[in-house]
């Protein structure tokens, strides 16, 4: 248990208790069973709430980051226009520790240079709530570090048997948590069955990456010739999937929408993906990247190298949902350790020291 962060204990009753004051009072969204299937939804009953061990199909970021949004009206007549800044009081439970590290990124990016004021504002009057998870088979967060999490939450939930063990994560949290439950200070045995449940998680992993995350940057930085790209990019469906699904892409596309009658309009923005055809095109029918190899190849790349740089952090969490989500099974965690067995074949043959091949 980290010495550092405060613990509550909550019994199954009190945190569904819990749960129906956040009802009344905010905009509450969280985990649910959705075909079978765990998904983000709203909440309206305590019931409803059904903390996932498996990551959902799509992460948390769409309540800070929606799929589509306006970003501004305009009046055509009078050449006017104003900003749409839309947020509300709202709460999101049950986001596992890989997508709360994917959100740490999108704080990062969105407040970097030129702040976006749309997703602050949600960033803002949102309280998190995370939950703790177990992997599937395609999960390989532990490779990336990002398995556990001591930062970037209001609350933390890990369920044991006789109740929750809830991490406090932020004063607001702590606050919340006070005024409408009576948590109760844990005892030994609450944290000893939050340790083993770790431990446990911790073991259960099947999917991992073998090389040190450390690693990955110069590994990636020496990939761009190799066959790996063209053989997915011979599959690839160019769908767009891979994109949707992950918590940490973040580009898009702005559009203007003008109503019928040419009086004015809107500004929107939506979601929008490198593997995508489209996406890299431009005037004249120039595509900087015509191949689905070569857009594959820029995807990956965003997530273990371009970034590296500029955020000081890789920007995959290890979820999953690229692999899990794929009609064709393109595989983010084979095609990584493909081109880490290359790399060090290479390295061996070339007499490349090991603590060089960070590069």
């Amino acid at each position: 248990m980290d010495k550092d962060i405060e613990y509550r204990f909550l019994t199954h009753a009190g945190f569904r208790k819990f749960i129906s004051c956040l009802i009344d009072g905010f905009v509450v969204y969280g985990t649910i069973k959705k075909d079978g299937f765990p998904a983000f939804g709203p909440i309206t009953d305590s019931k409803d709430l059904v903390l996932a061990r498996t990551p959902t199909h799509l992460s948390a970021k769409e309540f800070f980051f929606p799929q589509r949004e306006a970003l501004l009206e305009f009046d055509m007549a009078s050449g006017s226009h104003s900003p749409i800044v839309e947020s509300r009081d709202q709460v999101v439970i049950g986001a596992h520790p890989c997508d709360l590290a994917g959100l740490g990124l999108m704080d990062r990016v969105f407040s970097t240079g030129s702040t976006d004021v749309n997703y602050l504002a949600r960033r803002e009057r949102t309280l998190i709530i995370g939950a703790d998870c177990m992997p599937d088979d395609y999960c390989f967060c532990e490779s990336l570090g990002t398995e556990t999490i001591d930062k970037g939450f209001d609350l933390f939930l890990t369920e044991i048997k006789s109740g929750l063990l809830v991490s406090i994560g932020s004063e607001k949290g702590e606050a919340i948590l006070s005024k409408y439950t009576k948590p109760l200070p844990p005892k030994d045995v609450h944290l000893r069955e939050s340790a083993k449940a770790l431990e446990k998680k911790k073991r259960s992993f099947k999917a991992r990456l073998s090389a040190p995350k450390e690693e990955l940057p110069g590994i990636y930085a020496k990939s761009d010739a190799h066959p790996v790209w063209e053989k997915i990019g011979a599959i690839c469906y160019g769908c767009g999937s891979c994109n949707n699904v992950c918590p940490t892409c973040y580009c898009f596309d702005v559009k203007d929408e003008v109503t019928p009658d040419l009086s004015g309009g809107e500004r929107v923005r939506v979601w929008d993906g490198c593997t995508l055809e489209e996406f890299a095109k431009v005037a004249g029918d120039h595509n900087f990247r015509r191949s689905r190899a070569d857009r594959l190849r820029h995807r990956f790349n965003r997530k273990f190298r371009y970034l590296s740089d500029k955020f000081n952090s890789l920007f995959c969490v290890g979820c999953g949902r690229c692999s899990r989500t794929c009609l064709v099974k393109i595989n983010i965690t084979e095609v990584t350790n493909e081109l880490i067995r290359d790399a060090r074949t290479e390295d061996e043959y070339l007499g490349v020291p090991a603590a060089a091949r960070k590069g």
